[in-house]
């Protein structure tokens, strides 16, 4: 197929700007050369120029160079040839010290050798002497211990030849001595043992005849004695016994005496009047407290009495209330029904839109805990002893109260709620459509639509719809 007119004209315009488009990109390759060649041109030109005026520059600044040149030279010889000065005054000085030095090493090696050569000579005249010395010591120890031995060995035989007199006149006398004892010795013994056997026989008498006569007044002392002994412990154990008597006498004593001391006293205080005092106060306390008790006691039924007759009238107008409000509510369900053949298909479904009240579940739950909590009140109070069943009576109407307190709040968010929603009914526009009847069609709905009369579990169902 060909091409039509203002496809034609369409790809000739696109030529004619793909051709604008080359030529001005031609051009501006074109600039951008001779740009190029300009800036290349004008950097050579200036690197000349820097050139030029780098020479030029440095003609005018060479005399100045030379001359700062020749006075830095001029300084760098004066200043070498004060160093080479210095240098060679220093070298002189240190040859100089050299030999001194070396003058003072000689004087000093050659003193040395000298006191070395000095000591050594001194070493050996006094090695000299000391072998003169120690000869003559030697000679004279020599001599002394020659004189000491011979001293010794003659002192030695005179201490022997003494020691042998000795031993013999000892011996001589010993054995002439002892001869003549035993001769004494023989002869008293001799004259003594007769003697010596009557008097053994004599104290051996005496001594068992007064071991038999000790033994027999023992005896006889045991055997008196046991009586009495028997009688002697007795009358200790009733010593002892009285004794503890006489203790614990005289402990009831002391007690009886501190408490007859305490009677004593109080009979004084009380013949005295001051016991009687206080007796009258303490029954004057008591008959006050009493009293006020009294008096308290009355003042409370009073006050329970009126507390009933407060709670009655109150349970009263709560039951006139309730059933003012169960009317109202009788009357609000007939309007209802009336308007629910005025309903859409979105109202039946949800009529009283998402904001629902409480539900009868949720109630009963409620119900049931507030009749735990009442269980439990009521044990807990019939457990306790006194007016139990006046406070049973005022426990049971107080919960009863709190109940209907609770039941009419809910029916006021219910009655406020369903008022709502009427005058929001009220407010809008509602479009009735024209519609067959459902019973002539005989295409009924399967499902169950809620009405108003249908409570919240109904409209539950249709929730989800």
């Amino acid at each position: 197929m060909g091409l039509s007119k203002e496809e034609k004209k369409a790809r000739k315009e696109a030529k004619r700007l793909e051709k604008l488009k080359a030529e001005n990109e031609a051009r501006k390759k074109l600039k951008r050369d001779e740009l190029e060649r300009e800036i290349a041109a004008q950097a050579r030109k200036r690197g000349e120029l820097d050139k030029s005026w780098r020479e030029m520059m440095l003609k005018i600044k060479e005399p100045v160079f030379k001359q700062d040149i020749e006075v830095l030279w001029h300084t760098f010889e004066r200043a070498y040839d004060k160093k080479d000065y210095l240098i060679k005054y220093i070298m002189q000085l240190m040859d100089v010290a050299d030999d001194q030095f070396q003058r003072t090493v000689a004087s000093f090696c050659d003193t040395i050798d000298t006191m070395i050569n000095k000591f050594l000579s001194d070493l050996e005249e006094l090695s000299k002497h000391n072998d003169i010395r120690t000869s003559r010591v030697l000679k004279a120890g020599e001599d002394d211990a020659a004189t000491i031995n011979t001293d010794h060995n003659a002192a030695e035989t005179h201490l022997q030849l003494l020691l042998f007199h000795g031993h013999t006149t000892a011996d001589s006398m010993a054995w002439t001595t002892r001869g003549e004892n035993l001769v004494k010795e023989d002869e008293e013994r001799s004259k003594y043992t007769n003697e010596r056997e009557s008097l053994r026989s004599f104290l051996e008498n005496t001594y068992n005849s007064t071991w038999d006569e000790y033994k027999g007044v023992l005896k006889s002392y045991v055997m008196e004695t046991a009586e009495n002994q028997k009688q002697v412990r007795k009358l200790r154990r009733k010593e002892n016994l009285m004794a503890d008597i006489i203790a614990s006498q005289a402990k009831k004593i002391a007690n009886s005496d501190g408490l007859l001391k305490r009677l004593r006293s109080e009979l004084a205080a009380y013949e005295s009047g001051t016991k009687q005092a206080v007796f009258r106060d303490r029954r004057d306390r008591h008959r006050a407290a009493f009293f006020r008790l009294k008096r308290t006691l009355a003042d409370g039924c009073t006050v329970d009495s009126k507390q009933m007759a407060r709670l009655v009238k109150e349970s009263d107008s709560t039951v006139e209330w309730l059933e003012e409000a169960y009317k109202k509510g009788e009357k609000i369900l007939r309007l209802a029904a009336l308007c629910r053949k005025f309903e859409t298909q979105r109202e039946k479904v949800m009529p009283f839109g998402p904001n629902l009240p409480h539900s009868p579940t949720e109630t009963k739950i409620s119900l049931r805990q507030q009749h735990s909590n009442d269980s439990l009140v009521l044990n807990a109070i019939s457990s306790t002893g006194g007016l139990t069943r006046l406070w049973q009576k005022i426990s049971n109407a107080e919960l009863s109260r709190r109940a209907l307190v609770r039941e009419k709040m809910l029916l006021e968010k219910e009655n406020a709620l369903i008022v709502q929603k009427i005058q929001e009914y009220r407010e809008t526009k509602m479009n009735l459509e024209t519609r067959k009847c459902l019973c002539i069609s005989g295409k009924a709905d399967s499902g169950n639509h809620p009405v108003a009369v249908d409570g919240v579990l109904e409209v539950n169902k249709y929730r989800n719809f």
